[in-house]
């Protein structure tokens, strides 16, 4: 589930550019949104089997993003090997942070050169262990051209002093109300006219920061009746927690929501302001791979809700 959002959103790009030619005279073909786990066996066989069987003409097309799991696995290599053995002609793109998980032979890109989120961001990001010591993910390289701004300085908030309870972030109102705080305050005067601006190109004429453009991102699963919610819409941000039947949504930022969401089910979405919280009692925001899998998600405002000091 967690590479759905992320295909789901190419999915709809490829439907805009297929209207948009169609519209000037050409027939492309129609893009399919498929969904297989991967990991499993029968599924892999399944995916093979309707792939090859959906080829025309010996040929086929096929996109996976976030595609391989993180872990040691060769599922996602039998998959493509498999197939490219039923479609002679198979042109299949894939794309994933994890490297190591294309079949032997196969043409590998490796970019690594941080182009979407603000330099501050960049640098919280690459301090993961799962980039610094286990080597799973590869490094940042130079960006290659002017970073116009540094980007925002991540803002910290804290689980603690008069007013707050529970035992993480996720369970208290004070937070929540301070999280809110903050972000009413990105959408007027100066920090919204920050986040407007562009990383390598300088000032835009962007609008004005919308509540679609905000991410609430938690390692663990959310509901609708946790204290951090609560608090958000006590202040009156308008907020919906992710369900399966509400991916596409998110995906398409189709609703003007601050959307709160498990890290792992909005894999290669980004949003301009992320605020990530500590919501599992067991799980550290700073460790492998909480930084990778949901401070990458922000390109400009990064927030951080940490259960103490």
């Amino acid at each position: 589930m967690g590479s759905f959002a992320a295909c789901s959103m190419l999915y709809h790009l490829l439907l805009q550019t297929v209207k948009t030619l169609q519209s000037a005279g050409v027939s492309p073909g129609q893009p399919h949104l498929l969904q297989y786990n991967l990991n499993d066996g029968e599924d892999v066989e399944k995916a093979v089997n309707d792939l090859s069987q959906a080829a025309i003409g010996e040929s086929l097309y096929v996109i996976a993003d976030e595609a391989g799991p993180e872990y040691i696995s060769k599922s996602f290599q039998t998959f493509c090997e498999l197939l490219l053995t039923q479609v002679p002609h198979l042109h299949l793109w894939a794309a994933s942070c994890f490297h190591g998980h294309a079949p032997a032979g196969w043409q590998v890109e490796c970019l690594t050169r941080p182009l979407r989120s603000t330099p501050v961001v960049v640098r919280e990001v690459e301090q993961d262990e799962w980039i610094t010591r286990h080597r799973l993910v590869l490094p940042y390289r130079e960006r290659g051209g002017p970073d116009h701004t540094d980007g925002p300085p991540v803002t910290r908030l804290y689980h603690r002093g008069q007013g707050h309870s529970g035992r993480r972030p996720g369970d208290c109102i004070t937070c929540g109300r301070e999280v809110a705080t903050f972000l009413h305050s990105l959408r007027d005067g100066a920090r919204a006219q920050i986040l407007t601006t562009s990383t390598l190109e300088g000032p835009t004429s962007s609008p004005k920061l919308q509540w679609r453009d905000m991410l609430v991102l938690c390692w663990g699963q959310a509901t609708m009746d946790m204290g951090m919610i609560t608090g958000l819409q006590e202040a009156g941000i308008p907020v919906r927690v992710m369900t399966d039947d509400d991916i596409e949504d998110v995906a398409t930022a189709r609703s003007d929501v601050v959307w709160v969401v498990d890290t792992n089910g909005v894999r290669g979405l980004e949003r301009k302001v992320v605020v990530c919280v500590e919501l599992d009692p067991t799980f550290n925001i700073l460790s492998s791979p909480a930084r990778l899998l949901s401070m990458s998600r922000c390109t400009s405002q990064l927030v951080i809700v940490f259960a103490t000091d």
